[in-house]
């Protein structure tokens, strides 16, 4: 199984007539890991105001992005 996982990922990402990488496949990993690191560190923030307490900057968070964002994103947290 292993053996059969490294080939398929080997074959979608490498091209075998120039065995050169993909580019759209190395592009789409950079945006999802970019877009992970970036919600890491939105939770972080959010838990941050959480337990320190801020109240304020809770409040101007939900007015810029709107309270149903960041149900959300609590939802999908916790």
């Amino acid at each position: 199984m292993t053996t059969f996982l490294l080939n398929f990922f080997y074959a979608v990402a490498i091209d075998r007539q120039t065995q050169e990488p993909r580019r759209v496949v190395f592009f789409l990993l950079y945006y999802v890991i970019g877009f992970f690191v970036a919600f890491i560190v939105l939770t972080m923030v959010l838990l941050c105001l959480e337990v320190y307490d801020f109240p304020f900057a809770r409040n101007f968070i939900y007015r810029e992005l709107g309270e149903h964002v960041l149900l959300g994103l609590e939802s999908v947290l916790f």
